[in-house]
């Protein structure tokens, strides 16, 4: 019986009651997951708002599934997230198209690599290479974070059209991070502009201090950003090396482009 079948027949409620159940299982999952030493149940029942019993309940079934994993009384992410997580790397073509050379760039960099792609306004990081030297940094895959202040949003940002761009950035909470995040539209426009004319796009510690990104947008045939790439990491190893690093991230967005046959 499809979904259609259980509405017709009455089953409204019962959908409504199973999404319900959904967005509860969601909600225990990414409490899980915001929190690296794991929670207990009565942490998870109140940073999500259900009842202990029913919260209890959930998570021995995800437990029991493998997507929670009880340790001495508290839950954290199981493997059976890894083994999803995995899955939709593969299946993601962006992903499948540009491993290979961000695993170069890191090598060429021996800094993290990222590549990233908008979604609803925001940066979702969709695949990273961590590099040998390697900085303490927020980002991971499936991530997301804010378009403004990262060096692959504003590569991105820079080469949408311009009517997107525009409502995107009319819909920003230009929240303040670090001291040197930007956050006047007038002052981000004039940003953009720079990194359209050069081809690559500064984090000048904006989003997380002292990490310092060099990015590059994956544009179609059209001049369009699809994607973006990026090299992360200490600000006293990056900040001098902007001349040489940037064509290399340029290069590598490039042939992901060619890749993806764009």
């Amino acid at each position: 019986m499809d979904l259609r079948e259980i509405r017709s027949k009455g089953g409204e409620k019962m959908v409504k009651n199973g999404e319900k159940t959904l967005a509860k299982s969601f909600g225990i999952l990414e409490a899980a997951a915001a929190s690296p030493g794991g929670l207990e149940a009565r942490e998870i029942a109140e940073r999500t708002g259900i009842p202990l019993s029913t919260a209890f309940r959930m998570m021995k079934f995800l437990a029991g599934a493998g997507y929670l994993c009880a340790r001495e009384g508290r839950y954290t992410l199981g493997y059976g997230l890894l083994r999803l997580g995995a899955a939709a790397s593969r299946q993601n073509p962006l992903a499948r198209a540009g491993h290979r050379f961000l695993e170069e760039l890191a090598a060429r960099t021996r800094e993290t690599v990222h590549l990233a792609e908008l979604q609803d306004g925001r940066v979702v990081y969709v695949d990273k290479v961590e590099g040998v030297r390697s900085v303490r940094m927020g980002s991971l895959i499936g991530h997301s974070g804010p378009v403004y202040c990262t060096g692959v949003g504003k590569a991105m940002l820079a080469f949408l059209p311009e009517e997107e761009r525009e409502r995107i950035i009319a819909g920003l909470e230009l929240e303040r991070f670090t001291p040197s995040t930007v956050t006047d539209p007038a002052q981000l426009r004039r940003c953009l502009e720079v990194v359209r004319r050069r081809r690559y796009a500064v984090d000048d510690c904006e989003h997380e201090n002292g990490v310092f990104c060099i990015a590059s947008c994956v544009l179609d045939r059209r001049g369009r950003a699809v994607a973006a790439v990026s090299v992360s990491g200490a600000e006293l190893y990056l900040r001098g090396q902007v001349t040489a690093i940037a064509p290399l991230v340029r290069d590598c967005a490039s042939k992901i482009a060619s890749a993806l046959g764009l």
